[in-house]
């Protein structure tokens, strides 16, 4: 059937989306238990299943292929693993939903979230710095102008007023935009160095006060904040995946779609509606920002102290 005339189908719609729904509710189901016993081929265990209990090798073994040596490749960074395949479906099509299961025991049939984590921002990175070497040359015309732009309406904004200043005003002027300057280019160096590091830090210190929010939500009521930080992770690689998407498409609106997604995730996870998490997330923005600016403020403070 052509996808048009189904769209149309009013009826076949609705009928489409109800099946869509119930899966997205439905745990994943493990395949049943083969009865039939075998021998490992690499321990000798004489065994009932698809793995060996004694050294967990699988019932499957065959000679090396180019596709068998292939994904042998691929595992070794997480991503041929089936459950990373499954765990990526579930983030762009059941993200909530998936969660939940996770954090309730179903922990072998997803990839963990840490390692999915750092290898979805290093996969970022890369498609990231291959679009940059792209239009690198662009980029960098216009950051120049930008910065020179910049540079002159600071210079035409602070001419007035350091002819009025003192001497002892200038020096202290002088000395806090060398702490300030220092401060943000330690934090360039630390992002640039750690890059994964230190966009989990900030994205664990951004969505604090969003666990205040969640720790009594419908569907988890009693909801620990490590849970919340597993979930919060999980979250952000969805986002992850949309923005590689994106950046390889070149296309904003995929980001956009990302960002609607993870809305959906923390209403499906929690079991909130979505205006009382847009809601929420409004106020966790507002209560981070001022909770960061403050501690900018403090550590340049810390810094002016000891120089």
């Amino acid at each position: 059937m052509n996808i048009w005339t189904f769209i149309k189908d009013k009826k076949k719609r609705k009928v489409w989306l109800r099946a869509f729904r119930i899966w997205q509710h439905r745990p994943h189901e493990v395949a049943p238990l083969v009865e039939e016993t075998q021998q490992c081929a690499s321990c000798g265990t004489v065994y009932t299943g698809q793995y060996c209990p004694r050294c967990g090798q699988s019932k499957i073994v065959g000679r090396f292929s180019f596709k068998k040596a292939l994904t042998l490749f691929f595992d070794t960074w997480g991503i041929g693993n089936r459950s990373m395949t499954r765990s990526i479906r579930d983030l762009l099509l059941r993200p909530g939903y998936m969660i939940r299961d996770y954090i309730r025991g179903m922990q072998s049939a997803y990839f963990p979230p840490f390692k999915m984590f750092f290898l979805l921002t290093a996969l970022s990175l890369l498609v990231e710095n291959s679009s940059a070497l792209i239009l690198g040359a662009k980029k960098e015309q216009t950051k120049e102008q930008t910065t020179e732009q910049k540079a002159e309406q600071t210079a035409q904004a602070t001419q007035g007023t350091t002819e009025l200043m003192s001497d002892g005003d200038k020096k202290m002027e002088a000395r806090l935009k060398k702490v300030g300057n220092d401060f943000f280019t330690f934090m360039d160096r630390l992002q640039e160095k750690n890059q994964a590091i230190f966009s989990l830090l900030m994205m664990l210190l951004f969505f604090m006060p969003m666990y205040l929010f969640l720790r009594k939500s419908p569907t988890i009521p009693d909801l620990r904040y490590s849970e919340f930080v597993i979930a919060l992770v999980y979250i952000s690689n969805s986002f992850t995946v949309y923005q590689i998407v994106a950046d390889i498409q070149n296309l904003e609106i995929i980001n956009i779609l990302g960002a609607f997604m993870a809305l959906a995730a923390f209403s499906q996870f929690s079991g909130y509606g979505k205006f009382r998490i847009l809601l929420s997330l409004i106020l966790t923005a507002v209560f981070s920002m001022i909770l960061l600016v403050g501690l900018v403020i403090l550590a340049i403070y810390i810094m002016y102290l000891t120089v």
